[in-house]
């Protein structure tokens, strides 16, 4: 059970996050525990980042004077955004589901990437590499798939979306990814060669940009790749 240090309020915010205990709220940096609060309960003011500061300093509550609230408030700001945790079985599923359109484009002799938008656990977007048939070089698989949510929804801005792609997206995907304003990225696997989320260029940490994306990748290269590695192999 939570222990009594913990005021009821959060309590109950917590199990969200299986935080159930102050060892566990330990095991987490009170700041992105604060993210993640703010994502599912938007309402929340900075008097929650004060209180969980003070416990996981072991201090009294309300105990902070106004130099350290507000050097606390300018720590969470410089922070990258940290939206709440996916659950790992939406993770699978979703990613499951680009795999499957990045086999769809290897039947079409395409490089099979493949790529699903989610927005409240729905599909609203998907796609895969379509360079080849329309002899586009910019209709990658992320390309298409956002094309195909921002019509779905009658906007140029996916906020609130999140994209599950297979393969680590590039230089020109991932900006894409940004001026669509998109939530979290989702990646199976790395792309060494090209990759702009962490194996060439590590776009989505640049912190002056006007709208900060959230990444998670790889989750599994091996499982992820299986598709591309195939096709390459039958090119040789």
């Amino acid at each position: 059970m939570i222990k009594q240090n913990i005021p009821f309020y959060l309590q109950e915010k917590l199990k969200d996050f299986t935080i159930e205990s102050l060892s566990d709220l330990m095991q987490y940096d009170y700041l992105k525990v604060f993210a993640w609060l703010r994502d599912i309960y938007p309402s929340s003011s900075y008097k929650v980042l004060y209180d969980l500061y003070c416990i996981v300093s072991n201090l009294p509550l309300n105990s902070l004077d106004i130099a350290r609230e507000k050097h606390l408030r300018q720590l969470y700001k410089k922070i990258l955004p940290c939206y709440a945790p996916l659950k790992t079985t939406s993770i699978k599923r979703y990613l499951d589901l680009a795999y499957e359109q990045a086999e769809l484009a290897g039947k079409q002799n395409e490089i099979p990437v493949g790529v699903v938008i989610v927005k409240d656990e729905k599909v609203i977007g998907c796609g895969y590499n379509f360079s080849k048939t329309t002899n586009l070089p910019g209709m990658h698989a992320e390309i298409c798939a956002i094309t195909n949510a921002s019509r779905y929804l009658n906007s140029a801005y996916l906020s609130g979306c999140d994209l599950y792609v297979t393969i680590e997206p590039c230089l020109m995907c991932s900006g894409a990814i940004i001026n669509s304003r998109i939530k979290r990225v989702i990646f199976g696997a790395l792309e060494s060669k090209t990759g702009a989320v962490v194996s060439q260029y590590q776009v989505f940490d640049n912190k002056a940009v006007n709208h900060h994306t959230q990444v998670y990748g790889p989750i599994d290269s091996v499982k992820y790749s299986k598709a591309l590695r195939n096709f390459l192999q039958s090119k040789r």
